[in-house]
Formats: C-alpha cells, structure tokens, sequence
C-alpha cells in the first residue's frame, strides 16, 4: 500500500498478528508516519489492520493475491470465499479475545487474478451496496457464521464515457468502484497494463511542453485536493485524425473516480499539478511496418510556444500480452542496477537532409547512498 497525501498529515494504523502458528501471534502494534509515494507498506495475509487520518489521501493497493491449500478447496473442508475475505474485529478487542487464522499460502497463478478482474470487471457497475463490515456472529446454536453488513447506495447516473468533442478520442473514463462512504471508495484498475505514479511534489509543477507519445495511450488517473484546479493543453498532431490541428485548453479538479484516455499523438501539458498524484495504466502500440519500438524514449518534448504544431503518425498495433510481460522482466532487471541518468528529455529536430530526426537527451544524476 502506498499512502499518497500531504507531506504534513500523519497516518495512523494499528496492527494484529493474526496468523496462527505466527512467532508473533497476538502481537499488537501502533505506527505513525506521514503519506510518501517513496516507499509502500507491505501487510501479510492474516495481520489485522485500520487506519486514522486518511482523510485527504489516496492509496494505491497493489497487492497479491494467496490461494488456500488445493486439497482442502477440492474436499469442500475451507472456511474460506474469494468474496469474503475480509474479516472485522474491533479495535480494542481483548487480547484473550483475538482470533487466529490460517492465511492462504499459495500464490495465485496470473489465471486466477484474470479470473477475478473478468468478475469485477461484470459485477461492480451492478454493486447496489457499499464496501461491506463484516463479523463472526455465534448463533443460538453454538455455530459460527461470517454476516456481512451493507448500507444501500444511491443510484450513480454519471456517464462511463465522457469525450471532449474538440480532439477525437481524447475523454474521461469511469473507474469500477465501491464506495465505502460519502467522500471515500474503491476505484479498480483491472487492466492488465503497466502501472506508473507520478508524485509532482508540493511546491508548483507546471509544464514547458507538450508532451507527445506515438506508440503510448495515456490512461491518467489524478488523485489530490477536490478544488485544486488543474489546467490541461492538448494539441492533436496526429495527420490522420479528423481532428488535425486541434489546440485547445481545458480545466478539471483531481478525482480518483475516473481517468483521462488520452491517444498516441495527442500532446498534452499540465498546469498547477503540485499536489496532485497521477496513476497512468498506459497502452502501448507497436508501428505497423514492425519496425522497433523503444517505450523509453517514446515523449516527443514539444515547447508550448511553437507553432505550426508537428505532423505525425502514431503507432496502430496494440501490443500483446507477452510483449508487457517482457517489459515487465526489462524493468525488473534495471531497477537492480544503480540509476544513472533522468528520464530523457526527446526534442525534434531537422537532419542534413532536412527530415526530421528525434534525439533524446538524459542528465546524470547524482549517486547516492541506499
């Protein structure tokens, strides 16, 4: 879990080893610590967990999911559903009170999370009910039974789909969610894309140029203060769109309810993102003619100030599933070497012949200790 939020707040979260067998089992603990996109919090199955002080802030889960013993699944002997797996206990529950479970112990096969995203994917638009508590009720029988609680939600007639006319394509895009209250709610990324955050600190951010991908569609995401607004300039640059040459300015306030789907050749600039998180789940395209694609130097820099804008021709071919998984095992490598360069700046510039040629230009960046 990753708490992204004011530098200033502090979250609280209280913590029960539940785990039966655990060294630690019963243990409890108190922490503190202010919200940080710089390190996430890891929770194992079985630990008990609440939190105070996350008003204002935005949680990215990226968890794993276990699987129970196969043999006890096939038999009909679990005290387990995918659906229900969360239990409630109390937070000043007695320590001869708390209950110990057996945690899943079997990693889930990337059939499995396909599985449950397709079920999510069909189900939360048709969810009538908040995010619910959950509790082991004895009955009068001496037998247990988890009772889930749910309060009615109201109907949400806001749209799925909500273009901005002017660039074709471009458009805001409903997240699946839950809510869990007036203000709160979770919001699932079921796509099976890469998942980037950007922190854009607190001070001021505002872009110099338009940045413009050709084989990346944009998938933003932007979590941070309701009133803060945000102020977006696209250019339409793709020669083909019935679109060309669209420049236009919009504004928008932060809402983690939704993304904007914004499509190769599109250049876009932000103003006023400081305070702001930006989750991008991008699609990549690959150039018909199957030519190599470098997804890291793929951000044409294009200054806000010039025009004409460029004339371009963005990727068509969506990627396959196992060309992210070879992205995945790329990054994996690098991120156990040592970073030595920024993300590059790629500027367009004309070669002897009078073509244009893109050149991408990385800063060292300082080493420092771990």
């Amino acid at each position: 879990m990753t708490f992204m939020g004011p530098s200033s707040g502090t979250v609280t979260g209280w913590f029960i080893d539940c785990r039966e067998g655990s060294p630690t089992a019963g243990v409890r603990e108190k922490h503190i610590w202010s919200p940080s996109s710089a390190r996430a919090l890891y929770i194992p199955p079985g630990v008990a967990h609440t939190f105070d002080g996350l008003e204002s802030v935005n949680t990215i889960n990226s968890y794993e999911l276990f699987l129970p013993d196969p043999a006890a699944w096939v038999h009909g002997t679990l005290d387990w559903q995918p659906d229900a797996d969360i239990i409630n206990i109390p937070l000043d529950i007695a320590d001869e009170d708390i209950p110990l479970y057996k945690p899943n112990s079997h990693p889930a096969s990337e059939l499995w999370y396909d599985m449950v995203a397709a079920q999510q994917r069909a189900m939360i638009p048709k969810v009538a009910y908040e995010y619910p508590v959950t509790r082991d009720v004895k009955l009068a029988d001496g037998t247990v039974r988890r009772v889930e609680l749910r309060r009615p939600l109201p109907k949400d007639d806001r749209k799925g789909w909500e273009p901005l006319a002017e660039v074709f394509g471009v458009g805001w895009v409903r997240h699946p969610v839950i809510r869990s209250g007036a203000e709160s709610g979770f919001s699932a990324l079921l796509d099976r894309h890469p998942l980037y955050f950007i922190d854009h600190g607190e001070t001021g951010y505002t872009h110099d140029a338009y940045g413009i991908h050709l084989g990346q569609e944009d998938r933003l995401t932007f979590a941070g203060p309701r009133k803060q607004m945000v102020t977006l300039h696209l250019i339409d640059t793709r020669v083909d769109s019935p679109t060309y040459g669209a420049d236009v300015t919009y504004t928008f306030y932060p809402d983690p309810e939704r993304y904007l789907l914004i499509p190769p050749g599109v250049g876009h600039a932000f103003e006023h993102l400081e305070n702001v998180f930006t989750v991008n789940r991008p699609r990549t395209l690959l150039p018909e003619d199957g030519s190599e694609y470098q997804p890291g130097n793929d951000v044409v820099d294009w200054p806000v100030e010039n025009r004409p804008i460029p004339a371009l021709r963005p990727n068509t071919v969506p990627a396959s599933r196992e060309y992210y998984e070879a992205q995945v095992a790329d990054q994996k490598a690098l991120r156990a070497l040592p970073v030595t360069h920024s993300t590059p700046s790629v500027m367009m510039i004309k070669g002897k012949d009078g073509k244009e040629i893109r050149v991408a230009l990385r800063k060292k960046v300082a080493m420092t200790g771990s």
